[in-house]
């Protein structure tokens, strides 16, 4: 009888739970509809934003002009002939935010580091410049394996810097470096008084000349041979409007020659009179090219839909075209340092924007694109363990 009742009463509640359940199945309808209709909107907007993406990429011309494709002599650590070796810098900070920017993962084939000739500082341990940045290199050499140094080292023509570099006044310093150099058994690109016919540096050519040459034959007496010279130009209008020429030191004091590419994207950077001169005299000497300093340093906005196009669409094509077989980007703030002339530069970090930043990695994820790699040492022409030339 208990069992019986117990069973009578509880027929009563069928058509109460078969409404839950009801309900029940009908939420889970809903909610699997639902949950459908967002995940086709996400997939939706992961192929707009990829096409997008890949909409910007289109718009660089990978056409290589034949005129710079020439024999390279006299040099060291030039990527081969479809190959464009990837750098970036320039402060520490910065390159440890652009280590987060990539999920600490596909790194570009080098960092960028400063130094002055008057003061060895940023080697053992961090230095903050007087601009208010911060400089690393012996962090970056130890760190990152299979990753060369791209290495500033900062000398003027003002304040008698460059006069006392010649009567060895720093040459202590020098072989600091070179004890340095020869010590991270990684290849070097080092760029001597960097942006030399820059009229803020005020170097008289012969001096720049004499300076550059005393540094070079000092490393190589101190037996320095992982190191690849670079000769970089503001390739601007010069200081006094001296010739280019007369601030070359010679073919074999010079491996790379260098150039700086900031605000040449922004108009016609194909026409540029003084990058051309640059390219030319280059292709005369037979070096091979490297943007040794690059940014668009208008800033790069958030909510601006045309940086791309103003600035990276033509920086990106005149690489290719000119056959520039080195790239070093400086992913920066402007505003944050404190250097004379800059006040109207902005905020061009890459991440700013996220579909610059997202470009950025598509492009140079290209196999054109040398990066930290095993092999890295081995397309460049470098040794590991023997640092040799």
């Amino acid at each position: 009888m208990k069992l019986n009742n117990c069973n009578k009463n509880n027929s009563k509640d069928y058509p109460k739970l078969s409404l839950k359940l009801m309900s029940l199945f009908m939420l889970t309808i809903l909610l699997s509809v639902s949950f459908q209709n967002c995940a086709n909107t996400i997939s939706n907007n992961v192929r707009k934003n990829e096409q997008t993406i890949h909409k910007m990429i289109s718009k660089i011309d990978t056409t290589i002009n034949s005129e710079y494709i020439y024999q390279y002599e006299k040099t060291k650590y030039v990527p081969t002939e479809d190959k464009t070796l990837l750098i970036l810098g320039q402060s520490l900070t910065n390159i440890n935010d652009y280590r987060a920017f990539t999920n600490y993962k596909n790194y570009p084939g080098g960092w960028s580091a400063y130094w002055a000739v008057t003061e060895f500082a940023g080697f053992s341990s961090k230095w903050t410049t007087i601009s208010g940045d911060t400089q690393y290199h012996g962090f970056l050499a130890s760190k990152f394996d299979n990753m060369v140094m791209h290495s500033a080292m900062w000398m003027v023509g003002k304040w008698g810097v460059a006069k006392k570099t010649i009567n060895g006044e720093y040459d202590h310093i020098i072989k600091k470096y070179s004890d340095w150099a020869k010590s991270i058994n990684k290849p070097i690109y080092l760029r001597l008084g960097y942006e030399f016919d820059g009229p803020h540096n005020e170097f008289e050519p012969s001096e720049y000349v004499a300076a550059y040459k005393h540094i070079v034959d000092l490393m190589r007496s101190e037996g320095v041979k992982n190191v690849a010279y670079v000769w970089h130009s503001y390739a601007a209008p010069t200081y006094k409007s001296y010739p280019l020429s007369e601030w070359y030191p010679g073919d074999d004091y010079v491996d790379w020659v260098g150039i700086s590419v900031f605000f040449q994207p922004y108009d016609d950077i194909f026409n540029h009179k003084e990058t051309n001169v640059v390219l030319d005299f280059a292709k005369t000497i037979k070096k091979p090219v490297m943007i040794a300093e690059s940014n668009p340093v208008l800033g790069i906005n958030s909510n601006d839909k045309d940086i791309w196009d103003k600035w990276f669409v033509d920086f990106f094509s005149f690489c290719y075209s000119r056959n520039i077989k080195a790239i070093a980007f400086i992913n920066e703030d402007w505003n944050r340092l404190r250097i004379d002339g800059i006040e109207d530069w902005g905020d061009s970090k890459l991440y700013n924007n996220e579909n610059v930043g997202k470009a950025w990695l598509e492009e140079t994820n290209k196999p054109r694109y040398l990066k930290q790699s095993a092999t890295l040492f081995e397309q460049l022409g470098y040794t590991k363990q023997k640092n040799n030339d």
